[in-house]
């Protein structure tokens, strides 16, 4: 049975097995790519950068950290094992904050990177990533999160590896998955990916206004799924820093390419209330 997945006004089919067309994104380090190019670390258009790890928005899970570094260091989401997934214990997922929102502009929005590393090559000779995915979810309020549709259409790791917890990973094959790029390069997301989304569509999420990016690790042995419902597949199991990698900081965190100026919610009641005495001092004059 094929499936369709409708992506910046194009559809691509692929079938539940494996893609038709080889090739269809960005590799570890392609910044030039049409549809998911990656971010360079230095690249002039990040303007702004996660401020700080929301702890009351972050749970580690097991084989990760066991405290918040806000100063650079790492933080690890940890990894489930076969006995944990089947019990539904929660991945582990982790949420920055933003001074200044992140707007929909045009094309993409902002950036995630990592600290995967190349190594490998695919048939096409394209190399191959160590890939620790996680999904991507951004919200206005802090409540309410919407997902970043993804597609990974891997059924393995690629060969020259060590196992399933050492491997390269095709990352031609995986698209709006955290972790896809390598290390010094992110992952770029475009907020129109979610225009028809429930959430905006219901006004519980505002894609002009994203206060809040949450990165929720994704196990890798293929019990969770993407959008269309195929496997997804990355190193697992990890430990020691098992799971997927963050650290908070310009260059290494979540970089933002388009923000918009929106007034606090104080500040635009205080705007309200200076417009309502100007009224008024209208009114009263004869």
């Amino acid at each position: 049975m094929f499936r369709h997945f409708i992506l910046s006004g194009a559809v691509l089919f692929t079938s539940a097995a494996s893609p038709l067309f080889a090739e269809i994104y960005s590799g570890p380090t392609d910044t030039t790519h049409a549809i998911d190019g990656a971010i360079a670390a230095d690249d002039g258009r990040l303007v702004a950068w996660a401020d700080v790890i929301d702890s009351t928005r972050t749970m580690f899970g097991p084989r990760g950290s066991t405290s918040i570094n806000q100063t650079g260091g790492f933080n690890s989401l940890g990894d489930l094992d076969a006995t944990e997934i089947a019990a539904g214990v929660s991945p582990g997922f982790l949420t920055v904050s933003f001074s200044t929102g992140i707007g929909n502009g045009a094309g993409h929005d902002f950036a995630v990177f990592e600290n995967g590393f190349v190594f490998g090559q695919n048939t096409e000779g394209t190399p191959g990533l160590f890939a620790e995915f996680a999904y991507v979810d951004v919200s206005t309020n802090g409540t309410d999160f919407a997902r970043f549709p993804s597609i990974s259409l891997n059924e393995g790791p690629l060969p020259g590896g060590f196992g399933t917890n050492f491997s390269p990973f095709d990352v031609t094959n995986v698209y709006n998955l955290a972790g896809k790029h390598a290390a010094g390069f992110g992952t770029p997301f475009d907020l129109d990916d979610l225009s028809a989304d429930p959430l905006v569509t219901s006004g519980l999420l505002d894609l002009n206004n994203i206060r809040y990016v949450r990165l929720f690790d994704i196990p890798g042995d293929g019990s969770f799924t993407d959008s269309q419902g195929n496997p997804i597949v990355d190193n697992w199991i990890t430990s020691g820093s098992g799971g997927f990698d963050f650290r908070l900081g310009e260059g290494i965190g979540v970089g933002v390419l388009n923000i918009t100026a929106v007034p606090e919610p104080g500040g635009l009641a205080l705007l309200g209330l200076v417009a309502g005495v100007g009224s008024l001092r209208r009114r009263r004059r004869p």
